[in-house]
């Protein structure tokens, strides 16, 4: 992969070992960052270490290929998956199986919540279905009419969970041996892929008949930086590499720390850009601890709150032991990485290191009291010997059976850290090419193209509109790199030829019409329109209107094919956000003009503006604060805010009650905001049925916690302006 210049970096336990950090395999460097071996691999291990990769994703299967060609006489395959039917999709199945029409099952499915098994509860029969019918989601659902649609609620109940069909591992390979071929192995069939074989044991199995993995896993980011490494050296005309940059450069730091994150890797999510306002980092170690806090297990054990007033010099710390503060002092007495597991029943208990990982990974299985008696017994006897007092080694024993809920691996941070300040670095000092390769590298993170565009021109980059004639394949950086220019890809309907055809064409001569453009390229007829309505043909109209375009692709014959299929558009770049929120341009607000109208449904982006906008003067009417203002109103204030969805969520909490997060985005940022339960049910159902609000509610602003805003009340913004 180095030698083809594929962009490649290790992940997780694998980076523990010294071997693979001089290998390159992984860049953390184990001494420094306190990685310990064993945590990888130990005499005492009986299952296979995975080591993982991440590459490139598109050239990752130049890599796979590469390895199926060198061990294809051992026999190479991918392990496979088990994919189980959600709620959801067991509607869907049901319904088309009773011989209901296409366009009724996604009548049917749509809004039917996608896990039928949550927080330990399963559904089963009809039963079941009364709690997902009670969901705000669910409100005028069709299938509230429980006695016409029984025998569809009874059957997509019992489907749900089952298992529907057999997957290929995203990147999982496995081989053969010297001695055996895989196939004397493992069983094998084709995987749909033209090359490519599956075996048919998930990982799991293959762990239990003790056959190792080799993760050759697509890594989004690792596109984006190598195409923004590209971008900045052409511009610049020296060599820029995101894998080779300064350490602790203080304005990259000084960027993390404003929250405002959109595009960095592991620290974009809205959790994240609040956790970088309240710990403030300042070197690595930091962002490796961030990544690691930011998790179900801490989050619900109360642990991020502890860790940022100590690190930030607001509260004290102690250890239970003396013998442990070598080992917490890096995380202000904090337990947060697996690998100080290993170093606390070392010192505590004298154990060796590899005994420690082998205790690591009993805490985390299901085990029986019994054991787990044994566990405490044995570690209690070895630190008597080691002479500990006993109400301090059962102290200590609890914490780490605590912890084994949450713990995470150093070196799986401390990977994805370098990541993460490679992506920050490359945001702050080439902003426009960071973002022309985000927004080529789609789907990846968390943002929607659109707001990464709208975040792009917050930050003082430019937006030129969409030009047949200057747009390339993917985003451009134009102007000094001042500024952003809209790609083909961009443009719903285009298939691979046509774009190629498009780029080779211009370059003989320009195009002088409709016509001679439909002509030239093999650009199909609904794809033409959608080249005019998404402003690409708009240098032909001679300023009049796109209806006189669209008025002369209407007249244009379709294309024959003399028994050639027509050529498959490429996924829009925009479609996963489309297809995780359930929006479509549909539920988002008017805009001002028919020609940002069109913009936006074949671009999937706000070209010129911002959609809200032309709104400012009916916004300040209705008594909206903006998204910036309303993080300066002091505790306890109340407000309204308004702005066009870009996620709901609802992840684990403490306290274990369902919460839910709505990420909003206005004219000048972010904004989450927090929906408890009660609010949820009163005003859910607008939230799945919408894409844009205007939501009432208290500020809360404390040291501890920072920021947050709990809505009480959420009206459709729609329906408000109009």
């Amino acid at each position: 992969a180095k030698a083809k210049d594929i962009p490649v970096t290790g992940r997780g336990s694998a980076a523990n070992s010294l071997v693979s950090y001089c290998l390159g395999l992984t860049q953390p460097e184990p001494f420094s960052n306190k990685l310990l071996f064993e945590r990888f691999l130990h005499e005492e291990r009986k299952d296979p270490p995975d080591v993982d990769l991440d590459f490139c994703s598109v050239r990752r299967d130049e890599v796979r290929f590469e390895m199926i060609h060198r061990y294809e006489r051992r026999g190479v395959a991918e392990a496979a998956t088990v994919q189980t039917m959600s709620l959801r999709g067991a509607v869907r199945v049901a319904a088309r199986a009773l011989g209901h029409p296409p366009g009724e099952i996604d009548v049917l499915s749509r809004n039917v919540p996608t896990r039928f098994h949550d927080r330990d509860r399963i559904y089963a029969g009809l039963s079941g279905w009364e709690e997902s019918l009670a969901e705000p989601a669910m409100y005028g659902h069709p299938l509230q009419d429980t006695e016409r649609y029984r025998l569809l609620l009874e059957l997509s109940a019992g489907l749900a969970g089952r298992i529907k069909e057999g997957g290929t591992h995203s990147g999982g390979m496995v081989f053969g041996t010297a001695e055996h071929h895989l196939s004397e192995l493992v069983p094998l069939e084709p995987s749909g892929t033209e090359g490519l074989l599956r075996c048919q044991y998930d990982k799991d199995d293959l762990e239990r008949v003790g056959l190792p993995k080799l993760d050759l896993l697509g890594l989004r980011m690792h596109t984006a930086l190598h195409k923004a490494g590209e971008l900045a050296s052409r511009r610049l005309g020296r060599r820029v590499d995101p894998y080779d940059l300064p350490p602790d450069d203080k304005r990259t730091y000084a960027l993390i720390r404003t929250g405002r994150n959109a595009g960095m890797f592991q620290l974009e999510s809205p959790g994240q850009m609040h956790l970088s306002q309240r710990l403030g980092p300042r070197r690595l170690a930091d962002l490796v601890a961030q990544i690691s806090l930011f998790r179900p297990g801490p989050v619900r054990g109360d642990l991020v709150t502890p860790y940022v007033k100590r690190r930030n010099g607001r509260e004290p710390y102690e250890v239970i032991l003396p013998e442990l503060e070598e080992i917490l002092r890096p995380t202000y007495g904090v337990l947060i990485f697996q690998e100080q597991a290993l170093a606390v029943a070392n010192a505590v208990a004298g154990f060796t290191l590899a005994e420690g990982d082998l205790l690591r990974r009993a805490m985390t299985k299901d085990r029986g009291p019994g054991a787990m008696r044994e566990l405490r017994l044995e570690f209690m006897r070895r630190a008597r010997e080691n002479g500990v007092l006993a109400a301090k080694a059962e102290e200590v024993f609890s914490w780490m059976e605590g912890f084994s809920v949450y713990g995470f691996s150093a070196a799986h941070a401390a990977s994805f850290a370098e990541l993460a300040y490679a992506s920050a670095y490359m945001r702050r000092h080439y902003p426009a090419e960071f973002f022309a390769a985000v927004l080529d590298s789609q789907p990846m993170g968390f943002y929607s193209p659109r707001l990464l565009l709208n975040e792009a021109r917050r930050i003082g980059l430019s937006v030129l509109p969409s030009d047949v004639h200057l747009s390339g394949e993917g985003f451009a950086v134009e102007e000094d790199g001042s500024a952003l220019r809209v790609g083909l890809r961009y443009c719903k309907g285009l298939s691979e030829k046509a774009i190629s055809s498009i780029v080779a064409e211009r370059r003989k001569k320009p195009f002088v019409s409709v016509a001679d453009l439909y002509g030239r390229t093999a650009v199909e007829k609904d794809a033409l329109e959608n080249l005019i309505r998404g402003g690409f043909l708009d240098s032909l109209a001679g300023g009049s209107e796109r209806s006189r375009l669209l008025g002369e692709s209407a007249a244009l014959p379709k294309k024959r094919r003399r028994g050639r299929q027509e050529e498959i558009p490429i996924k829009h770049p925009a479609s996963w956000w489309a297809m995780r929120e359930r929006r479509s341009v549909g539920h988002l607000p008017l805009t001002d003009t028919a020609r940002e109208r069109m913009e936006w449904e074949v671009l999937g982006l706000n070209v010129h503006r911002h959609p809200l906008v032309p709104y400012r003067d009916a916004l300040r009417e209705l008594g909206v604060v903006p998204s910036v203002g309303i993080r300066e109103l002091p505790h306890g204030a109340s407000a309204r805010a308004a702005g066009l969805i870009e996620c709901l969520q609802s992840p684990p909490t403490k306290s274990g009650y369902r919460v839910y997060f709505l990420l909003i985005e206005d004219e000048w940022g972010l904004l989450q905001t927090t929906i408890f339960r009660s609010v949820y049910e009163r005003c859910g159902d607008i939230l799945h049925h919408e894409g844009a609000f205007l939501v009432e509610g208290r500020v809360e602003q404390t040291i501890e916690k920072g920021f947050s805003f709990l809505v009480h009340r959420i009206e459709s913004l729609r329906d408000m302006l109009f």
